[in-house]
């Protein structure tokens, strides 16, 4: 992994120094965008990331994307929807569609400029705290179509898509939001992945080559979680083979220690992986709504630096007395050098299948439920109001009352993934070798 890191690196895609986080507890986070966001792939990673992973408590992340709009559609509707939930921190995520699969022209760049700026100071007007706009995806290199001028091709689009990207950036710098750089890591990974898998490798969907699975969504969800600034130190445990002790940093609870053995109580997860195999083998994923086979998360993880970034679960083992030590976490077990346990390792890198994945699936359910219903009652019911009452006047206060039921379910299901997130007792065992 090291070539790749340093690849990595020389892209800008992995930082040395982090801010801190932008997303506080307590706070009500919006994932806005198009239809890549109303897929409702990287918003769940992104909600599992700050109910499970993050330093942060009692956040609540909403999907409110919608397939139906543009930059000006969401400008024009905003403050019906999205604005009722009084975010803190909202992402946006739009391009693909902005410039109608064209190259860019004046007429294209003025609107996306105007657009993004006047969103950005609309949210920030109502309260936002944080605005994240993220740089335009891509198109896949082996499946795009174009649908509208077929003379573009995705090598073309990619480009005016990149050139939209630097636009957006000098429209959020000015507003005082933050930038996301999905483009960049995004391409890269295709390209990689491309590479190691052959062209044919679905990055963003065999279907149209717009609409990526968990594989290119996880990139996504990368560039958003890194602009929002978390340092990915989730826990780090160091054993000492000398005494038999372990440390064990904020959110992992020491309960024994001794003879090679570890237990921890831990109440901060490491991001899990179980959408795939790093063999990306179609039988191993779940089929997709259109029948397809998704790559998952874990066929992406040499493209992205995810888990260096954002998801270090690292074990320390001082004072080994032997040249190396089998570790077994869960049912899985591998060896290292004692020179790699006293410079530490990734558990969450290392070891994909591990104790956290029970729990980390169940709450995902209850995410994937959750954010399907965020898109009837975000989505239909908050933007229909208007019409429902046109339709059926002198019933205003009825449709109240249909508003509250929705949004006190909607809290309801908000509190109670708060309250599926219970501590994971794991053992960790440390076997010397020769």
């Amino acid at each position: 992994m090291k070539p790749l890191t340093l690849l990595l690196a020389s892209f800008g895609l992995i930082s040395t120094a982090f801010a801190a986080p932008v997303v506080q507890s307590g706070d009500v986070v919006a994932i806005c965008g198009d239809s890549l966001t109303e897929q409702k792939t990287y918003s769940v990673d992104i909600e599992q990331y700050l109910l499970m992973c993050a330093p942060v408590t009692n956040v609540k992340t909403v999907q409110c994307g919608d397939y139906r709009y543009t930059l000006p559609g969401l400008l024009s509707h905003i403050d019906l929807n999205v604005l009722t939930l009084s975010p803190q921190v909202a992402t946006i995520e739009y391009g693909v569609n902005e410039n109608g699969f064209n190259t860019l022209n004046s007429d294209i760049i003025n609107t996306y400029r105007n657009s993004l700026a006047a969103l950005i100071k609309k949210l920030q007007a109502a309260g936002t705290r944080t605005v994240i706009v993220g740089a335009p995806a891509v198109v896949d290199t082996f499946y795009f179509k174009n649908p509208q001028h077929p003379e573009i091709n995705a090598t073309i689009y990619n480009e005016a898509l990149g050139q939209e990207g630097k636009i957006g950036q000098q429209v959020t710098e000015e507003n005082g939001a933050i930038f996301a750089d999905m483009h960049t890591p995004m391409m890269l990974a295709m390209e990689k992945s491309k590479a190691a898998y052959g062209e044919k490798y679905p990055f963003s969907n065999s279907m149209n080559g717009l609409h990526g699975e968990a594989n290119e969504h996880l990139v996504i969800a990368y560039a958003l979680l890194k602009a929002m600034g978390f340092d990915g130190n989730i826990g780090t445990i160091t054993y000492d083979a000398a005494t038999g002790t372990t440390e064990a940093s904020t959110g992992q609870r020491v309960i024994s220690s001794g003879n090679g053995k570890v237990v921890i109580e831990s109440s901060r997860y490491p991001f899990c992986f179980f959408h795939g195999r790093l063999d990306p083998d179609p039988q191993d994923a779940p089929a997709d709504f259109m029948g397809n086979f998704r790559y998952g998360e874990a066929a992406i993880l040499p493209f992205v630096p995810f888990n260096q970034d954002l998801n270090r679960y690292t074990l320390i083992v001082k004072n080994l007395q032997s040249p190396k030590a089998k570790i077994t976490w869960g049912d899985q077990s591998k060896e290292f050098t004692a020179a790699e346990l006293a410079q530490g390792i990734n558990l969450a890198a290392e070891f994909l299948k591990n104790p956290f994945v029970p729990a980390f699936a169940a709450i995902t359910k209850q995410i994937e439920n959750k954010q399907g219903f965020d898109t009837t009652y975000i989505k239909d019911f908050l933007l229909s109001q208007k019409s429902l009452l046109a339709m059926a006047p002198g019933h205003q206060a009825d449709l109240d009352s249909i508003h509250a039921g929705l949004s006190n379910i909607h809290t309801a299901m908000l509190d109670s993934l708060q309250n599926a997130v219970k501590p994971v007792t794991h053992t960790i065992t440390i076997e010397e070798l020769p």
